[in-house]
Parts: structure tokens; sequence; C-alpha cells
């Protein structure tokens, strides 16, 4: 039986720092994380520092946690590779691995790389391809997509298929109607983002009470039926390094503010009002919130 948004049980992510790290610090942290209640560790996925798919991996190894993508750059491999890790990978951890795609949005990253920063609509429209292909090599062992403006044509059989049935699970984020829409007929967790904009990064501004009401309401809309199976998420944010004036700070789910009692109470409010119970901390967060996991988790 499915479990709708606003009553499903509560869960914590840990979003694992990939700059200036080592495998004993990765494996410290999940230890700690495991210890506090934190039910998955997350990777981002940015050049320029360690690769999030093999951190994820080691902290796998030396913990009971689930890893998870949070998320990858679909632009930054091709869909038949990422397929081929991410079996294997769901298959090392024993069924432990969730996966988050995006369809890209850091531009100075790209430019870097020397790679193209196509259009919004093109960016998406290769990830919902890869979605697709992900999908059916996971569940199927094969892959059959018409070529198109995404990706050439391509057909592959006898591929390796995923531990978890019939896939892992996948979490889509975003913040625009399209995609939010997209993800609620296509993921089984989905990620309240702010919005990317057209020419690289994200509006810090869309982060707001209306913000998610606006949101949500795509989101159940687009879902219909689907609703009750869907998770959503949201990553908690830092009030020093994306600052709101101190009302809108309060009443936004991206921010946790006062002592654990109110926190606790914050967090189930949100949850009946919004169906948010999967929430992504940072490591500075750990500790303080290792006093409220335990009365939610």
């Amino acid at each position: 039986m499915s479990t709708a948004p606003e009553s499903r049980p509560f869960r914590f992510g840990l979003v694992i720092d990939s700059r200036n790290t080592t495998r004993d610090e990765v494996i410290e942290l999940g230890r700690r994380a495991e210890g506090a209640g934190i039910a998955i560790l997350l990777g981002t996925d940015h050049l320029g520092r360690w690769a999030t798919l093999p951190l994820l991996q080691s902290a796998a190894e030396a913990t009971s946690l689930r890893i998870g993508t949070f998320v990858l750059n679909n632009d930054l491999r091709h869909p038949a590779v990422l397929a081929q890790v991410l079996t294997t990978i769901d298959a090392m951890t024993d069924g432990r691995l969730e996966v988050g795609i995006g369809a890209g949005w850091n531009r100075p990253e790209y430019e870097a790389a020397g790679m193209t920063f196509d259009p919004p609509p093109l960016r998406l429209a290769r990830m919902r391809a890869s979605v697709g292909m992900l999908k059916q090599a996971m569940r199927d062992g094969r892959i059959d997509h018409t070529g198109d403006r995404a990706y050439p044509e391509i057909h592959q059989e006898g591929l390796v298929t995923s531990t978890q049935r019939p896939h892992p699970p996948i979490l889509i984020g975003g913040g625009g109607p399209r995609l939010l829409a997209y993800a609620a007929r296509e993921a089984n967790i989905i990620g309240l983002d702010p919005r990317s904009l057209p020419e690289g990064g994200a509006d810090p501004e869309d982060v707001t009470e209306a913000a998610i009401d606006r949101k949500v309401a795509w989101i159940r809309e687009a879902a219909g039926a689907r609703w009750s199976e869907l998770e959503l998420n949201i990553a908690i944010f830092d009030p020093a390094t994306r600052p709101l004036p101190k009302d809108a700070m309060t009443l936004s789910p991206h921010y946790l503010l006062g002592e654990s009692d109110q926190i606790v109470e914050t967090l189930v409010a949100r949850r009946e009002r919004w169906g948010i119970s999967y929430i992504a901390l940072r490591p500075d967060q750990l500790d303080r919130m290792s006093a409220v996991i335990p009365h939610l988790a």
C-alpha cells in the first residue's frame, strides 16, 4: 500500500562534501551519520572535486546506509555508460542505491571543461531521454532509443539489470512547472529546488513559502493518482551563505530555525502542508540536527 506524502515517514539524508576530503574522512562522516539516524548519504556531481559515485560506494562499504546522487549532471555521461555504472554500484551495495539526475545548470563548469551549455529545452530533452533509457536498461537489460535531437539511435541488448526491481528509486529535482510535471509522472522522489535560470545558475528568490505552494500544486496536478506514491525532498540551506529576510526564512522549508523542539514541530507542520518528508542536510548541520532526527526518523 502506498503512503501519501503528508503521512510518509520522515527520513534524513546527509550531503557529503567532496572537496578537500579524504577516504578516511568520508568514512568517518558516514559512520557519524549512521549513528545519528541518517538514512542515506548523498553526493553532488561537479567537476574539480572527488567523483561522487566512487566516493559514495566507499561510504556504503563502511556503513549500512543507502547512498544517492544529489544529483548527477546528465550531460557529463552517456546514458548507456551511466546505466552500466549504476547497475554495478546497485549490485555492489546490495541494492542500496538511489539515482538523482538533473539536466545540468552550472554554466561556468561547462565552459571551463570546453562543453557547450545548450539552451534549457535541449538539456531537458536529453535528461528526459536519458531517464527513459536508464529505466529500460536497469529494468529490462536493453536500450531501444529512436534517434532524436537528444541522442542518436541506440539499440543494445544483454545489459546487466539492477538489483532493485524494477530499478533503483529515481529522484528528479526542479523548480519550473514543466520539469516538476515531468518529475511527477516519472520520478519516485521529487526534489523541490530553486528554478534554474536560462543563462545558468538558480533563482535565489525561488525558495519562499509561496514558491513552494506553487511547486507542490504543479506536482499534485500532474501526478494525479501517483501523488500517493511520491516522496518529496528538500535541501536545507545555510542562512549565512544563502540569506533571506528573517520572516521569509522562517516560513521557507529550505531553512530550519529555532531549538530542537521547534524544529520538530516545524517539520511535522511542513509535511502536513506540503508532503515534504525527506530532508537533505549538510555536514555542518549534523550535530545540531542529531537531537531532532530521533524524534522523527
